[in-house]
């Protein structure tokens, strides 16, 4: 329940500081700190805990915890004040480059109110399909993550720990290419228009599909490992993207439904990281590894790079 209310407040606030520009980069940086979260945490729980068991890893949360409330208690700024200040201090119109005008004067319909209600917000075309993509993604990593560490060691008789390395890598290539994705997605939407959005994301979807269908036909754990470097990249490709399109929406029809968007964000990947990694293991006991990550996960892969593509399709003969 924390991290899920603390999620979607710490993008939205992020969103909110930056209400006239493109968020690629912005979300790039948290996505950096949250792989590096998860590849610092189990190491450093793993040596507090044989050093001073439950109670230690206890302590070390609590501390931990404290800390960050204090912190986002009395030791920033509130994001929302620093939104309304600058939305008063600039017009919108003067403080938005040729760049930004590019990605909302003919593809998004202007809205009057600023509060839009929580269900209409999930119908609104953008915020959906980022919605549908978000749960595709999330269904494939948390599946191919649950999977990965189970074939490796039943398939190539690897040990836990090299098993780990799968995941450290993937983590690393995150950490590394987080940010230079995020500043050029951001430089590509920014000059191009919003159009080059979707096929940022038709390109990372289809790269991801052929790093998933490798790796379901590989036959040594050196090319998974090889691979898995591959994936996470070209998870990046998909991943900021649709993640920054929520936010962008919102800053882009001057809406106060920041934290709103991400919530619902967030409640897609977790949806697909709680039910994905039984079925998947389901799947995986059932018709085997290379079936159910050939067939179905790179399947899922092309059938988002075909739903992003009609969408695109359709926005370019609105505007003919």
């Amino acid at each position: 329940m924390a991290s899920g209310l603390v999620y979607p407040i710490s993008t939205a606030a992020v969103g909110d500081v930056y209400p006239h520009k493109l968020l690629g980069l912005q979300m790039a940086m948290l996505n950096m700190f949250n792989n590096a979260g998860y590849m610092i945490g189990p190491i450093v729980g793993g040596i507090v805990y044989d050093h001073a068991g439950v109670h230690g890893v206890s302590t070390v949360i609590m501390v931990i915890g404290s800390l960050l409330s204090l912190i986002l208690g009395f030791g920033i700024k509130e994001p929302l004040l620093i939104h309304d200040n600058l939305m008063e201090q600039v017009e919108v119109a003067s403080e938005l480059s040729s760049e930004k005008e590019k990605t909302i004067t003919e593809e998004i319909e202007i809205v009057e109110s600023k509060d839009i209600p929580l269900w209409k917000l999930v119908l609104k075309w953008r915020v959906l399909l980022a919605s549908i993509i978000t749960l595709s993604l999330g269904t494939l990593n948390s599946s191919l993550d649950n999977m990965l560490g189970i074939h490796v060691k039943d398939t190539f008789k690897v040990t836990s720990s090299k098993a780990g390395l799968l995941y450290v890598l993937n983590g690393g290539v995150s950490i590394l290419l987080s940010m230079p994705t995020g500043s050029a997605v951001d430089w590509i939407i920014g000059r191009h228009g919003e159009i080059a959005r979707g096929y940022i994301q038709i390109i990372g979807l289809l790269l991801t599909s052929g790093a998933v269908f490798t790796i379901g036909m590989s036959d040594s754990f050196a090319t998974i490992l090889g691979v898995e470097a591959w994936l996470a990249a070209s998870n990046l490709l998909v991943n900021i993207p649709v993640m920054s399109s929520f936010g962008d929406f919102v800053n882009s029809l001057r809406l106060n439904s920041m934290a709103q968007c991400y919530g619902i964000f967030n409640s897609f990947w977790s949806l697909s990281s709680t039910f994905a990694p039984p079925i998947a293991t389901w799947l995986y006991t059932r018709i085997g590894f290379r079936s159910t990550v050939c067939g179905l996960l790179s399947g899922l892969c092309i059938l988002c790079a075909c739903l992003i593509l009609g969408e695109t399709i359709w926005q370019i003969r609105k505007r003919i």
